[in-house]
């Protein structure tokens, strides 16, 4: 019964991840709670597994408490921790229920099949066009004619973001950032496919891609550049020609279409809005982290002084939730040993599942989903130069469920083909 059970939940999971946040906390916590608080039973068959990376979190989690006890506001951050740091249980609970190789490709199956209805979702939401300010009840840039007296709701869903695609999520950046996960597999799988399975790569790794341009998020851009060629320097595959090719197109793109160019060429200008907007608020954590330097102000406290840092245009738009920048965030509101923490975690993380890729041989899938996950991983920390990425409970839990299937990988080793 349990086994069916976690075994159907873990499904679901996989399926609404790249989908749904509400569907996920919904089908996530039940599993998880069902598992901690049966661990009479569940403990004995499904045991917890405590490695190096989750022994380094809890030291990351004691820094991060004392952050917050220590800060401006107590209560607010232990309630960030709470809706943040917490979700590494996604981790943990991945590693204890799936354990052998079926349930890992399944779950991945599930994952890649949610992730390409996303992106086609995106493509389909910049093919219509309906455009606004808001991701609902904004007003409209430019409404087709066809469309006007469709409902609200409906209109809503089909938006663009002031021309950006969002897919199923609520802003462009959370959209293209959980893509990059799906990018890095679908290079991997593309390398290492075998025989007419490349053509099926072909074209998810093309529709991954495309959503990911129409996004017009340029964090996560540069992200997924420095994922295709990791990925072209990492893999040994004869396939390196096609997926050399793949990005040839994606650069003529690029050069072809006067939106997407003006797009990259805006990353270098300091004098572009978000960019001097960021430019700003890293200085404000510059000052943030100079007067609470070892511990910060404590998590998810820059929304309570960001305020005094914002110009009058700023302040139109309400106050800096965050700083644009996960290392800067960090060092403003967890400190040094906050950050210093958390890129050990990381590291560890890093080391354990890098080991396992470096040592696998005579097994193509499993290379691929580890360096897949290597990469995504990558992809994670350098979009993270720029954008809050742990911030944001979407993408954070999707780099959560990401590690899990790799960790159950090199936990639960076993032979190709079993």
């Amino acid at each position: 019964m349990l086994d069916s059970l976690f075994s159907v939940g873990l499904d679901l999971l996989a399926f609404v991840f790249p989908i749904s946040l509400a569907a996920s906390n919904i089908v996530f916590f039940p599993l998880a709670a069902l598992w901690l608080f049966g661990a009479r039973w569940t403990f004995s068959r499904w045991p917890p597994l405590w490695g190096r990376p989750e022994k380094l979190f809890l030291i990351f989690l004691g820094v991060s408490l004392l952050s917050a006890l220590l800060g401006i506001d107590p209560m607010h951050s232990l309630r960030e921790i709470k809706n943040k740091d917490l979700y590494l249980i996604i981790t943990v609970v991945l590693v204890a229920l799936v354990r052998d190789r079926e349930k890992q490709k399944r779950l991945l199956r599930f994952f890649m099949a949610a992730g390409v209805l996303t992106a086609v979702w995106g493509l389909i939401q910049y093919a219509v066009g309906v455009n606004q300010s808001d991701k609902s009840g904004g007003f409209f840039f430019y409404l087709p004619p066809a469309l006007v007296h469709w409902p609200r709701p409906v209109l809503d869903k089909l938006s663009l973001l002031d021309g950006r695609a969002m897919g199923t999520r609520g802003h462009p950046l959370a959209y293209a950032e959980c893509l990059l996960f799906n990018w890095a597999f679908a290079l991997c799988f593309l390398l290492s496919s075998r025989g007419r399975e490349w053509l099926k790569w072909l074209l998810y790794t093309a529709l991954i891609g495309a959503a990911l341009l129409v996004s017009q998020s340029r964090g996560p851009w540069i992200a997924a550049g420095i994922i295709f060629v990791l990925a072209l320097i990492l893999s040994e595959s004869r396939r390196k020609g096609l997926l050399l090719g793949v990005g040839v197109v994606f650069l003529m793109v690029f050069a072809a279409v006067p939106t997407l160019r003006h797009r990259v060429m805006s990353i270098s200008d300091p004098s572009h809005h978000s960019n001097s907007e960021r430019l700003h608020m890293w200085h404000a954590g510059w000052v943030l982290w100079n007067t609470h330097p070892l511990f910060g102000i404590g998590p998810g406290d820059v929304k309570q002084v960001s305020a005094g840092f914002q110009d009058a245009e700023e302040r139109v738009w309400g106050t800096w939730g965050h700083l644009h920048s996960i290392y800067v965030n960090f060092l403003a509101e967890r400190g040094l040993l906050g950050l210093f923490a958390f890129l050990i975690f990381v590291g560890a993380l890093f080391r354990e599942i890098g080991q396992a890729f470096r040592t696998t041989s005579g097994d193509s899938w499993r290379s691929a989903v580890l360096l897949a996950c290597l990469l995504g991983m990558v992809g994670f920390l350098v979009g993270g130069l720029t954008e809050a990425s742990y911030n944001t409970a979407v993408v954070i839990m999707t780099f959560y469920f990401v590690v899990g299937i790799a960790l159950s990988l090199t936990r639960h080793s076993q032979a190709p083909g079993v």
